[in-house]
Parts: structure tokens; C-alpha cells; sequence
């Protein structure tokens, strides 16, 4: 059994934070292979969503440093449920760049409290970077 973890959260990063994007990525692709997780992290320019699954030992572990990060703020952890097999296994961290056309399914998910069709979205992408 894995633990998962769904967030969304407001960005403070700009337009022009390319630099601090590559940082992100490079720190929780290191730390996600370290602790055994996987995921998929979204930025949409004014919100940043990622579900990440593994053990709940390590994943807490995470949990409280990207709460700490200062990179976001209100952070909103979306209901998910533990599963058997993992849904990104193949994805220490499946990156999907800037993607403004999201915001409204992530604005959507914290109006809705609803991760499903976020969870629909980040399957699709995943899928087409096969």
C-alpha cells in the first residue's frame, strides 16, 4: 500500500523564474528518488499541483519541506486515497512546464475540494509522455 498526497497551491514565483523552476526540479527529482516517491508537479503560472505517492514515512518527510518552501503559499492537500499499485511509478518527477490553460481545473479542484478531474488531467499528460 502507498500513500499519496494532492496539493495545490498559489505560486509567488513570476513569469521569469525559470532559474527557480530548474531548482525546484532538480531538488525534488534528487529527493523524490532518495525517498522512493513519484509523482507529477503542474505549474499553471498562479498555481503549482502536485500529487506524489509512496511510503507514508517518506512522504512526510516531503510533505514538510514543501510546506516550508517559501517558493508558495496556501497550500490546500486535496482528498486522495492510498492505493495498491502506483499511479506514477514510472515518474520520479513528470514536469509539465508552464501551463496557463490548467489554472481553471486547478482553480476548479480548490472551489470543488474535488481532485478527480485534476487527477484525469495529470493521467493525460503523463500519457502522452510515453
Amino acid at each position: 500500500m502507498f500513500a499519496t498526497w494532492l496539493y495545490v497551491s498559489s505560486s509567488l514565483l513570476t513569469q521569469n523564474a525559470d532559474a527557480e523552476i530548474a531548482n525546484i526540479r532538480s531538488i525534488a527529482e534528487a529527493r523524490n528518488s532518495e525517498l522512493r516517491l513519484t509523482g507529477v508537479l503542474l505549474l499553471s503560472g498562479r498555481h503549482f499541483a502536485q500529487f506524489l505517492e509512496g511510503t507514508e514515512p517518506n512522504l512526510h518527510i516531503m510533505k514538510t519541506s514543501i510546506c516550508r518552501d517559501h517558493r508558495h503559499t496556501g497550500i490546500v492537500t486535496l482528498p486522495t486515497d492510498p492505493v495498491e499499485k502506483r499511479r506514477y511509478g514510472r515518474w520520479v518527477l513528470a514536469y509539465s512546464g508552464w501551463a496557463t490553460h490548467i489554472d481553471r481545473v486547478l482553480s476548479d479542484a480548490l472551489r470543488k475540494n474535488d481532485a478527480r478531474k485534476l487527477l484525469r488531467y495529470m493521467d493525460e499528460f503523463v500519457a502522452k509522455r510515453h
